[in-house]
């Protein structure tokens, strides 16, 4: 499948602004109504909003706020950590200016304090900023507290010893420290039962750590433990990977609840589901080292603007838009939205960002948004091995609810250079 079946992107010109001190609000050059959009996190959504507001108007003052200076990608960094040749860790990584210079956004590199939505201002650690519209794409936390119902010094100590590596960065780079470092035995990783960013990406990390046992011949196995029935993602690409290219590599726990884990004793505590019996029963799995995968839920950002969310930690939005339930005037999307069965995938938020991007500037020019025939569009290509790949398909129809189209590859070599490929071109469009 060609890349540009799934990624139409443009584009466009930039202007950088400097910290302390500065509004958003203050290079308006236009008398346009609410031109001011302020937005907040440098991730896949963030920028791609950023990018296709000032492709649709260029007059547009569109302001990123990020406290990071490099941007590190999540995609291809199960492939960085399975040694796929070609993948290194500065292909993971990019400048935050080539974007802005590329694509004519407002940049301030600053930690986001607090936000105040009756006075449209949002506080950083430096600046104060003004806007119109605001458009949230702050991505997730980690909610130990939903399965480690104990100390701040247990999560901690979970966190730090057996990191989930959702989120790019430090935790990231000791997991393949984790990795690299390994002699042999369990390496065990676990699954929330609830939803978490990139529904793959667990699936596709046991099978390129096992790649890198393989690879090295080292005596270790991953032992994934899941609360479902089957992967929540290409299931029959993964389960085939698991019984074939990683048998002796993989052991796959369907069914299966994580409950606690002991670092002195070296033990994960689960529940397993006994088809036979039909009831659960305790067990406990020896571990060498050991990837724990909380609940996720929407970054505390959310909370503390008092933006109204589900029970289970994911932002309410207005039906069929991606306007917030408690502002129409604060977006949400990306990893944090809860409304729609969309993966929290790069590509979503991508896709997203244009539907986005496109509402704010019909309600800018008084016109009238159609969501339901504007609908996002969805690929995550996965890496399997060496040289084999697939890849998963959403597309949408919406009625009363949003209704999913979903299509699964087989695994190839032809899948393989597609995903590269896919990554290489998403990227280069971005950055």
């Amino acid at each position: 499948m060609k890349r540009r079946t799934f990624i139409k992107l443009s584009l466009i010109t930039s202007t950088i602004l400097t910290n302390t001190k500065i509004t958003a609000s203050s290079k308006i050059q236009n008398n346009t109504k609410k031109s001011n959009i302020l937005i907040l996190g440098g991730g896949f959504a963030g920028i791609s909003t950023a990018k296709y507001l000032k492709q649709l108007n260029p007059n547009l003052n569109v302001t990123l706020v990020e406290k990071n200076n490099t941007f590190i990608s999540c995609p291809f960094s199960n492939a960085w950590i399975g040694e796929i040749e070609g993948i290194t860790y500065e292909s993971l990584c990019f400048d935050y200016n080539s974007s802005i210079l590329k694509h004519k956004y407002n940049f301030i590199n600053e930690t986001i304090i607090d936000i105040n939505k009756k006075e449209k201002i949002v506080t950083t650690h430096k600046s104060i900023l003004e806007y119109d519209f605001l458009v949230m794409t702050l991505g997730i936390d980690y909610n130990y507290k939903k399965i480690l119902k104990k100390s701040k010094e247990k999560i901690k100590e979970v966190s730090l010893k057996a990191p989930a590596a959702l989120k790019p960065g430090s935790e990231l780079i000791k997991l393949k420290k984790m990795i690299t470092d390994f002699k042999g035995g369990n390496f065990v990783i676990t699954l929330p039962r609830s939803s978490y960013k990139c529904p793959p990406a667990p699936y596709e990390r046991a099978c390129m750590i096992a790649n890198y046992f393989k690879k090295n011949k080292i005596n270790g196995k991953v032992i994934l433990i899941d609360p479902r029935a089957k992967p929540a993602s290409k299931a029959n690409i993964y389960l085939e990977a698991f019984n074939n290219e990683y048998k002796e590599f993989i052991e796959y726990k369907p069914l299966t609840n994580f409950k606690d884990i002991d670092f002195r004793r070296k033990k994960i505590y689960t529940k397993h589901f006994n088809e036979k019996l039909n009831k659960y029963m305790k067990n406990e799995i020896d571990f060498n080292e050991a990837s724990i995968i909380p609940p996720n839920r929407a970054n505390r950002l959310y909370k503390k603007a008092n933006i109204e969310m589900y029970t289970q930690g994911w932002v309410k939005l207005r039906k069929p838009t991606y306007q917030t339930i408690t502002d129409s005037d604060i977006y949400v999307i990306g990893d944090a939205q809860g409304e729609y069965p969309f993966p929290k995938s790069a590509q979503m938020a991508n896709s997203c960002a244009l539907v986005l991007a496109k509402d704010i500037d019909a309600r800018i020019r008084n016109q009238v948004f159609d969501y339901k025939r504007n609908l996002p569009g969805n690929v995550c290509y996965s890496i399997i091995s060496e040289n084999k790949g697939a890849w998963v398909s959403h597309n949408y129809k919406y009625e009363d609810k949003m209704i999913t189209f979903s299509k699964t590859s087989n695994l190839s070599k032809n899948n393989f250079i597609a995903a590269k490929d896919w990554y290489s071109s998403f990227t280069k469009e971005l950055f």
